[in-house]
């Protein structure tokens, strides 16, 4: 899916945009813990479209989904998959 809408579920505040989290990942992705605890390994990628840059979270057993500009910041993505879990985690590694 192209992420065609905004997120859904309850909207929490980040401290951090999009972008900066998505240069903060880079080319080469980077592995943090979810706020449940969860190892994940996020990297770059793009939607469906492959024109909407996105981050995808991989666990150590499951992909968890992706999270592009438009759902940063809510608890489940454009595509109803719930991401607050990994969007909180990336958010508070940042520097």
């Amino acid at each position: 899916m192209g992420h065609p809408d905004v997120g859904r579920g309850n909207f929490f505040k980040t401290y951090h945009s999009f972008q900066q989290a998505f240069d903060f990942v880079g080319l080469n992705g980077i592995d943090f813990k979810s706020t449940t605890g969860e190892r994940i390994i996020a990297s770059q990628s793009y939607a469906s479209d492959s024109a909407t840059p996105a981050i995808t979270f991989n666990g150590e057993n499951s992909r968890h989904g992706n999270v592009c500009a438009a759902c940063w910041g809510f608890r489940q993505n454009c595509s109803g998959t719930r991401i607050g879990q990994c969007v909180e985690g990336i958010d508070l590694a940042m520097p």
